[in-house]
């Protein structure tokens, strides 16, 4: 029997090793690559040293404000995603063929959009028990949601980070709308322009993030004289008769019948935005969230287009 030398000697590296060393090179840092696997900062740190010491050479340059990969650490990488995604395929092949339905979705979305989904979720579940979902608000804003581990995110507008999958959904009308009250004592706004002497109810979800709202091809900056994150509470309090307030249509479908809102500016900068199921390019999407997407968007665009048939 031949017994290999010291120099012969192939690394085992470790799969895990492997996946976290791509998730890091992808998330930018240790942190974030934690953050997203739920795991402490320092087991990803003393993985990567261990695949390193597997593989008898340094794969990053390490400071205390970024990482960087050395040049046998590209190479590396390249391979590695090569390999991840060739077993990723393979666990998708057998997942689909089997169409097992299990486990737990984590879900992020507007809650609004939630309210319009909910027919088609509780079907869901009743025709996939053995599935959980765990639904969480995106009124932190994009930037903050994508700091955490979700399987699917419901958006309004195109993905803040561009290593994410926007697959659209649907198309969701926005207009600006006041309370008869409020006009009759402010006046009503002529153009854009006169909101700077009305009182705006602003959501705003991202903080840092200017304050504008969208006319036409141009963007104005509005002074608001409320600010929520909540679109319930702007609708609440321009149907109040508060000030004036920008609405997703169907939000604002049921008071403009009843005539607690009317439209502004003749209805002439109403706009529409894309409904965007989000999920991570760093991963296949599983075959449930695939199921659950699609459902959503077989019958969402009919419910929205239902809801503003009244509104354009």
């Amino acid at each position: 029997m031949v017994v290999p030398s010291a120099t012969s000697r192939q690394p085992r590296v470790k799969f895990e090793h492997v996946h976290l060393f791509v998730l890091v090179v992808e998330t930018g840092t240790f942190t974030k690559a934690a953050d997203f696997c739920g795991i402490p900062k320092s087991t990803i740190s003393r993985n990567i040293s261990s695949l390193e010491d597997d593989l008898g050479t340094r794969l990053l340059h390490r400071t205390t404000r970024s990482l960087r990969l050395t040049e046998a650490g590209e190479r590396f990488y390249e391979r590695a995603k090569h390999i991840l995604q060739t077993v990723e395929d393979t666990e998708r092949e057998i997942s689909e063929s089997q169409q097992d339905i299990t486990g737990r979705l984590v879900v992020y979305g507007p809650t609004v959009l939630f309210d319009r989904c909910r027919d088609h979720i509780a079907a869901f579940l009743v025709e996939y028990p053995r599935c959980e979902i765990e639904f969480h608000s995106t009124a932190m804003g994009q930037r903050a949601v994508l700091d955490h581990r979700f399987d699917l995110m419901l958006f309004v507008g195109d993905p803040f980070d561009s290593s994410f999958i926007a697959y659209p959904m649907a198309q969701i009308g926005f207009d600006y709308y006041a309370s008869p009250k409020y006009l009759e004592s402010s006046g009503e706004p002529g153009s854009p322009a006169d909101l700077a002497k009305h009182r705006c109810i602003y959501r705003k979800s991202t903080a840092g993030d200017p304050m504008t709202w969208q006319f036409g091809e141009d963007d104005l900056g509005i002074e608001a004289g409320i600010i929520c994150d909540s679109p319930y509470l702007v609708h609440a309090l321009a149907v109040q008769g508060t000030g004036v307030a920008r609405l997703p249509m169907i939000l604002a479908a049921d008071s403009l019948q009843s005539g607690e809102l009317v439209r502004l500016f003749d209805g002439q900068y109403a706009f529409r935005r894309t409904v965007n199921g989000i999920y991570s390019s760093r991963h296949y999407l599983p075959y449930k969230v695939r199921v659950l997407m699609n459902s959503i968007r077989e019958k969402l665009p009919g419910e929205i287009a239902a809801l503003e048939s009244d509104c354009w």
